[in-house]
């Protein structure tokens, strides 16, 4: 330990050897030699523990960046990748900062900002926006610490306000989902299949006939489709919940049987040529799918004219609400909530990896299905075809 020019005390400890089997010092400074003495044990400690002393300054964008190159090459999609690039845009305002210096305190105040008030919209931001720029937050510094750059996630207590607004998916309606079941579509297959059994996109381009098991009503989830790059097939799921058994409506499995393309090829769903499905033809099949809905379904009344086609010279003004794929999911949970199941079983035919996240998107369902409680449970199968065709049949 030595005293400088400027009247603190410096003191150099040794924490190894670079790549070329040069000596390396880290330096602790103080005002008193007690002080530096604490800094210089601490740095020890780390040392013992095998921390990485030397990235423990790295600035906090280049964390993210390290952590974005390490996670780009486990997703399945370009999309969850953008979104966690979107999901740390609040938090680039401490891009420069040190990650060893930032505390719960610099995250929980970006939180509280956005709560009370989002840049991009005017509005406060909702509660499952806040959990994701959290969530994604807090995994990159889960990897500093896996890495042992760090051993604490200030993450880890930064809390959501309690009243940030909660932004409730929409399921399908009644009317919706009678579309879905009745129009001839190439997409009709995908969708009947995602809004009648809950699977996520991916799983369903993934399916196999020999997945479905027509005579029990039941799909075996355990593979999924990268649709990046070359489009290939994964095993296993989101998570290990995600490999499951799914209870399906005898209006899918009639559905499913009169299917001709099922002796033609080993995948239910596949492009014309017989391919997987790309980002780019999943798109393309979707938009000719929401306008022939639009077409066939939508209130013109309101316009001059009826188009007489999707591809009318004119214009088809677009008079139907989209709806995504992730819609159809949702449609079906929503479905199985109004049939009076409880949230684990929910959970379970999802394939969520806990109850908490089903809880998080459903909690305004868990509510109203208190009362639903009361009495009987409605049978799936029952319910379904009571949307199918509601002239028929009626709802107790």
């Amino acid at each position: 330990m030595k005293k400088r020019k400027d009247g603190r005390y410096q003191k150099n400890i040794y924490i190894g050897r670079d790549g070329n089997g040069k000596a390396m010092y880290k330096s602790v400074f103080g005002k008193t030699q007690a002080e530096v003495t604490r800094k210089a044990n601490e740095i020890k400690l780390k040392i013992s523990k095998g921390m990485d002393i030397l990235s423990e300054n790295m600035p906090f964008s280049e964390l993210c960046e390290n952590w974005l190159i390490y996670k780009k090459a486990l997703l399945s999609s370009d999309k969850q990748y953008k979104s966690y690039k979107t999901n740390l845009k609040p938090f680039s305002v401490l891009g420069d900062v040190a990650i060893s210096k930032l505390v719960k305190a610099d995250f929980q105040c970006i939180i509280n900002d956005y709560f009370a008030r989002n840049p991009h919209t005017g509005k406060p931001t909702s509660k499952k926006t806040l959990r994701d720029y959290r969530m994604t937050a807090r995994q990159v510094f889960d990897f500093a610490v896996e890495n042992r750059i760090l051993d604490y996630n200030p993450l880890t207590y930064v809390r959501i306000p309690k009243n940030a607004p909660v932004s409730e998916r929409r399921a399908l309606t009644e009317q919706e989902q009678r579309w879905v079941m009745e129009m001839p579509h190439r997409a009709q297959l995908p969708a009947m299949i995602m809004m009648l059994s809950g699977l996520r996109l991916s799983e369903c381009l993934a399916l196999q006939w020999y997945d479905i098991d027509l005579e029990n009503a039941q799909i075996s989830v355990h593979q999924k489709l990268v649709m990046t790059g070359t489009p290939h097939i994964v095993q296993g799921a989101k998570s290990k919940a995600g490999i499951r058994t799914v209870n399906i409506p005898h209006t899918l499995v009639d559905f499913l049987k009169n299917q001709k393309n099922h002796k033609q090829s080993d995948f239910v769903v596949l492009t014309t040529k017989g391919e997987f499905f790309s980002t780019t033809a999943w798109r393309e099949l979707w938009d000719s799918y929401m306008a022939d809905l639009n077409l066939k379904y939508g209130d013109f009344s309101e316009y001059e004219r009826k188009p007489k086609s999707k591809f009318d010279p004119k214009g088809v003004p677009f008079v139907i609400e989209r709806f995504t794929a992730h819609y159809l999911r949702h449609t079906f949970a929503t479905n199985l909530f109004f049939c009076g199941q409880d949230l684990l079983y929910v959970q379970n035919q999802l394939g969520h990896a806990k109850p908490e996240t089903t809880l998080n998107i459903y909690t305004h369902l868990v509510q109203t299905n208190q009362i639903k409680k009361i009495n009987k449970i409605i049978d799936l199968n029952d319910y379904i075809s009571a949307i199918a065709e509601p002239q028929k049949m009626m709802l107790v």
